[in-house]
């Protein structure tokens, strides 16, 4: 099951056991498997800004361009969205 990051607070490690996270980072040897190149983070007020972002979590990609932050990557057919990070347990 994934859950939000502040489920920490609350972890038993009698009850669940954790089994991943769905982000990461070179420093934490974690790393998504696909790479985006020069992603884009397009804002709601139409603004662009550097989308590194999209190679630190899980992304969904949309069919549609959406109202509000997406991102486009050179490598992308389709804008995306990335995943609020979530932690994988299971419960002993």
């Amino acid at each position: 099951m994934g859950v939000p990051i502040t489920f920490m607070d609350k972890f038993n490690p009698n009850q669940f056991e954790i089994l991943g996270i769905n982000a990461g980072r070179d420093e934490f040897d974690m790393r998504p498997s696909k790479c985006y190149i020069n992603p884009i983070q397009h804002n709601k007020d139409g603004s662009e800004t550097n989308g590194s972002k999209a190679n630190t979590r899980s992304t969904l990609i949309l069919n549609t361009f959406p109202d509000s932050i997406y991102y486009t990557a050179d490598n992308a057919d389709k804008p995306f969205t990335i995943t609020y990070a979530r932690i994988f347990i299971r419960r002993k």
